[in-house]
């Protein structure tokens, strides 16, 4: 495909819902930084909510491929999933693994070394246990890609058992929604506090199972996906008690296991069910709103895995310079410069690392086997 078909295929609606996802991380991020007022850094903990956001978004879109492309699994087998992940890994991986090293030397603890953090490489960071604090953003990330992993592979185990497509699914998505709730409540590698459980692997991917169920609504059940979108306000009125909840502490008072994994499957449902109404959104009458929107969605992934080294380059420029107190102190003017700074340093990364990627994974006829076979080639010295 290529990259022009596919921005034509582009949901501005899902874009809004990327766009606002993406935002609300950097800005809770950015209200750590310089003395905002009392009432803006109150607004800092949606940064958690930004991310719940991309999860369930994230499920919904790769859903949609999965239930496409998993029809025909049953006579390709295997070859159908080995192309999937390779063209969710020339996505995901690439800029991935340029911030990891990026990370070894400027990472905002200081510099460490490749031997000590070989397990990012694996996504083995926070997979059933806590993670350092080295790398920091990657812990959703880790969540994505163990989903691109394992969830198709169920899937595909499944009609290999005999299982329909739909039921396949069905089956998949249960699971995937099942166990990291009772993984919450009785089976915890370790015991977790519920700010370390937000960053575990197996405890989040419900999450993004619950996109998936949308998907699978919106594939086939599309009468419901429809009521969904009509009653909109419904889900938004539990998203907004979720955050005020969060916000007065809740989850962290919830002394119960229970309590506190209801509320992650709570939280996951409701923004979950607000992908419809994103989806059937259509473009303003503003076209430099659009434009925004459009943009910040393209090079969205780039802004979220580099928006911490951009605030620490800006402060890192600022010191050199001794002029930290002045502007840094001051959220009206170091803002702004933290803003332009992330926008710049997402569209260079964008261009120079996602977009030759995207365009190798997107070469008409390219897939999976014939890349595995061309590093044969090379290897052999032929």
């Amino acid at each position: 495909m290529s990259t022009t078909v596919a921005d034509s295929n582009r949901s501005f609606g899902l874009d809004v819902c990327r766009t606002l996802a993406c935002l609300l991380v950097v800005f809770g991020h950015m209200l750590g930084h310089s003395l905002p007022s009392p009432i803006l850094s109150n607004f800092a903990f949606l940064a958690i909510f930004g991310v719940d956001l991309f999860f369930c978004l994230s499920g919904f879109l790769i859903g949609r491929i999965l239930l496409k492309e998993a029809a025909r699994w049953g006579e390709t087998k295997t070859a159908g999933l080995t192309n999937f992940w390779y063209r969710r890994w020339m996505r995901t991986l690439p800029l991935y693994v340029f911030f990891f090293f990026v990370s070894l030397k400027f990472d905002w603890q200081g510099a460490t070394t490749f031997g000590e953090q070989f397990r990012y490489l694996v996504f083995a960071q926070n997979f059933a246990w806590t993670m350092t604090d080295f790398y920091r953003l990657s812990w959703s990330l880790a969540v994505e890609e163990w989903f691109y992993y394992t969830f198709p592979l169920l899937i595909l185990l499944m009609i290999g058992f005999g299982a329909s497509v739909k039921r396949a699914a069905m089956i998949t998505i249960a699971v995937f929604i099942v166990v990291p709730f009772l993984a919450r409540i009785g089976m915890p590698i370790q015991p977790v506090r519920y700010d370390d459980a937000r960053y575990v692997v197996l405890y989040r991917l419900d999450a993004i199972g619950f996109g998936v169920l949308v998907a699978y609504l919106y594939t086939w059940h599309k009468p419901l996906f429809d009521r969904i979108i009509r009653f909109w306000y419904i889900p938004l009125a539990f998203v907004v008690g979720i955050i005020v909840l969060t916000k007065q502490g809740v989850p962290w008072t919830l002394n119960d296991k229970v309590l506190q994994s209801v509320f992650f499957s709570c939280s996951a449902i409701f923004f979950a069910a607000l992908i419809p109404a994103f989806f059937h959104l259509r473009p303003s009458r503003s076209q430099l709103l659009n434009r925004f929107v459009k943009f910040t969605s393209l090079v969205s992934y780039s802004i979220y895995l580099g928006h911490i080294f951009a605030f620490t380059l800006v402060i890192s420029v600022l010191n050199r310079f001794g002029l930290h107190e002045a502007i840094y102190n001051n959220p009206w003017i170091v803002y702004p410069i933290f803003t332009l700074c992330v926008y710049l340093l997402a569209y260079l990364t964008y261009r120079l690392v996602e977009k030759p990627f995207l365009k190798l994974r997107d070469v008409d006829g390219f897939s999976f086997v014939k890349f595995l076979k061309s590093l044969q080639r090379l290897g052999a010295g032929k």
